[in-house]
């Protein structure tokens, strides 16, 4: 592993663990469902992170770097749907009834899960910007450009499954000391709240 390689692993490391709504999904899941919720989430968002790889090495992220209106677009859609998921839980909140917080399961299905995920990050056109304007620098001109791509890409997407599986395990592991309907009413209006803040954050954000 070369110098490069080296010094990309702390910059991916440090882009990984930092909150964002990806983080706020997999820990509202988690909590407000179950681990199983939590580790589809998981695999959700780490298939977006393949498809962001996958569209930058073929040369299709070029386009939101080179088009305002295209950039725009996805991010939009990307933020109207964090909103979405904002306004649904601030809805189950309301529903919710005070009763106990079981530990066991409360899933919404593996597939809405998954499909939570992925949009949450596949919509997300920094992502794919991430991958054009940060990885060519950490690129050895010298040697096959693909290789060194795939190499990075593979790291960056291996930290993810790593630190978000880490997060939703140890979540997990805490949900029997947070029982109770009253916790999950706020957790789930309180994440309402953050999806709804992300959501407009993005949307009114300057490139």
């Amino acid at each position: 592993m070369d110098a490069l390689t080296m010094a990309f692993i702390p910059v991916a490391a440090i882009l990984t663990i930092t909150p964002g709504s990806d983080t706020m999904l997999v820990i509202n899941n988690t909590l407000t469902r179950s681990t199983a919720d939590g580790l589809c989430t998981v695999a959700g968002i780490n298939a977006g992170l393949l498809i962001h790889a996958l569209a930058s090495a073929l040369g299709l992220s070029m386009i939101l770097m080179n088009s305002a209106t295209a950039f725009e677009m996805v991010k939009l859609a990307g933020a109207l749907y964090i909103i979405y998921l904002g306004i649904q839980s601030l809805r189950s909140s309301r529903k919710h009834e005070e009763t106990e917080f079981s530990a066991e399961p409360c899933s919404k299905g593996i597939s809405a899960s998954i499909r939570e995920g992925f949009l949450t990050n596949v919509l997300n056109p920094k992502v794919a910007v991430f991958y054009l304007a940060l990885l060519p620098q950490f690129i050895s001109p010298g040697e096959s450009i693909l290789r060194q791509s795939l190499l990075l890409m593979t790291i960056h997407f291996s930290m993810g499954i790593l630190w978000f599986s880490f997060i939703t395990l140890a979540l997990g592991k805490m949900r029997h000391l947070i029982s109770g309907g009253k916790f999950k009413k706020r957790l789930e209006a309180i994440s309402g709240i953050v999806f709804i803040g992300l959501g407009l954050k993005i949307a009114f954000a300057k490139n």
